[in-house]
């Protein structure tokens, strides 16, 4: 036990000076190049600190690759196409597309995110196989840079990648691919709004939050017809989510039905939330309905949702407070809230 604790220490006091001495080299090699990098990703370059530094060679070039990169996701405009055009001048292009089929799944991750946070044109064809790959961390970054790329092709195989697939685990997480769509523009709205009549629920409920969150007005029809057929609960809760983010006074009798009793609580809570969001006469009167319900927490959302839409609804609950029905808790606490959340007066 001695001897293995002996080196053990011995191992990690080496491992720790070798990465402080790298470290200090690596901080003297920035020294000559600091200036300019800070000058081209600030938008001062007058060109020439960019020129300077595509022609930088070796580990110079390598250690301004990694800040450069780094900064990628924090620059816009002039000074992104600035580093991209430096990171292209240093091979950094070139060595990532080559990367997309290494061995190595750590470096397969790296060149496609590497792609993505360039916004390298038509490198999404190159980045859709690895949607499909083996190693988890791969598929999950490849869907991330597609999103950063905002190339609309990518959408129908991003809807395909959250089935299980051939090779590998397959079934990429909702939220990634639906983070992805999102960010892939109008142009893809379409092929979103086709996979809200895919076999597979995962693909709908993907579909649905991505059309509610990137506000696609074009595909409301689809989601309203969807929600008169779905079935399962998670992709009719997104539905319902979805018709919210919508925000069409149109859809309270639609949401109204989902709050039944008889749907999965998931469900009942996506559709009060929606309708919180809607609003409007005919949602206060469902909501206000919903006071007497018998799962408290639906009760209490929908008191909550109606401190937040106006005289109205106040007004509902302070008539329903003063009463003996089973609402009268619920309303009791959505007014406790909105007096929490009113700003306090004379500094009291």
């Amino acid at each position: 036990m001695l001897a293995t604790f002996v080196v053990l220490t011995v191992t990690i006091t080496t491992a720790r000076v070798a990465r402080h001495r790298r470290t200090r080299s690596r901080d003297r090699d920035l020294v000559p190049v600091r200036g300019d990098v800070l000058a081209v990703v600030s938008g001062d370059d007058d060109g020439q600190a960019s020129e300077r530094l595509g022609g930088l060679r070796g580990q110079s070039a390598e250690i301004v690759d990694t800040l450069l990169i780094g900064y990628l996701s924090k620059v816009r405009g002039a000074p992104a196409t600035d580093v991209v055009e430096i990171l292209t001048a240093h091979g950094v292009v070139r060595r990532a597309e080559a990367g997309l089929t290494s061995w190595s799944g750590t470096r397969r991750a790296q060149s496609a995110w590497m792609l993505g946070v360039m916004r390298i044109p038509d490198s999404a064809q190159q980045i859709v196989p690895l949607l499909r790959d083996r190693d988890r961390g791969v598929s999950v970054t490849a869907a991330r840079a597609l999103g950063l790329l905002a190339d609309e092709m990518a959408a129908t195989p991003l809807l395909l990648a959250l089935r299980p697939g051939h090779r590998g685990r397959g079934e990429l997480p909702v939220w990634i691919v639906t983070e992805a769509l999102v960010a892939l523009g109008p142009a893809a709205a379409d092929a979103i709004g086709d996979a809200l009549d895919s076999d597979d629920a995962s693909t709908r409920t993907a579909a649905a939050t991505a059309i509610g969150s990137a506000q696609y007005l074009s595909q409301k029809a689809r989601v309203r017809a969807l929600a008169e057929r779905e079935s399962d609960p998670v992709a009719l809760a997104a539905v319902a989510r979805c018709l919210g983010d919508l925000g069409d006074t149109g859809d309270v009798a639609t949401l109204a039905a989902l709050t039944h009793t008889a749907r999965p609580l998931a469900v009942r809570v996506a559709a009060v939330l929606a309708l919180g969001e809607i609003g409007g006469p005919g949602a206060v009167g469902v909501l206000a309905a919903l006071l007497d319900d018998p799962e408290e927490r639906l009760a209490d959302l929908a008191a909550d949702a109606l401190t937040r839409m106006g005289p109205r609804a106040v007004a509902e609950l302070r008539a329903s407070a003063e009463t003996e029905s089973p609402g009268a808790a619920a309303a009791r606490y959505g007014l406790a809230l909105r007096a929490l959340r009113r700003p306090m007066v004379g500094g009291a």
